[in-house]
């Protein structure tokens, strides 16, 4: 009596070949319908874009540092190569504690000042 083979369930590189390709060919044609943002509107979204990813960092990291180790604690510890600047050039901001949640990062925007233009983890879409 034999056993029957079961059938071989693809790997995770197979299943990506798959679906990167295809979430590819979604946004692109997203792109095309709706423009890719231009100008100032694609400095905010790259800023949103570059604060997300840092939050994460904070979110999965052993160690959420203060406000003097910053950001910069992330290149020390070998969890990213570099610290992105922001759209305009200059260093992402971090503080923790923050002055109204636990911590926060955020750009200062076009002008470079703490204002209502800034991008702000816990307001992406609404300045301070």
């Amino acid at each position: 009596m034999s056993i029957a083979a079961r059938p071989r369930l693809p790997s995770l590189a197979e299943l990506l070949s798959v679906i990167l390709p295809l979430a590819a060919a979604i946004a692109m044609g997203y792109f095309l319908v709706s423009g890719l943002p231009r100008g100032e509107d694609a400095r905010y979204s790259r800023a949103r874009d570059d604060i997300r990813a840092l939050r994460s960092l904070l979110l999965f990291s052993p160690k959420v540092p203060d406000t003097q180790a910053g950001l910069q604690y992330f290149v020390d510890s070998g969890q990213i190569p570099f610290l992105p600047q922001d759209p305009w050039g200059r260093a992402y901001q971090y503080r923790n504690p923050g002055t109204a949640y636990s911590y926060e990062i955020f750009s200062l925007g076009p002008d470079g000042v703490e204002s209502k233009d800034d991008v702000i983890a816990w307001n992406l879409y609404g300045g301070r």
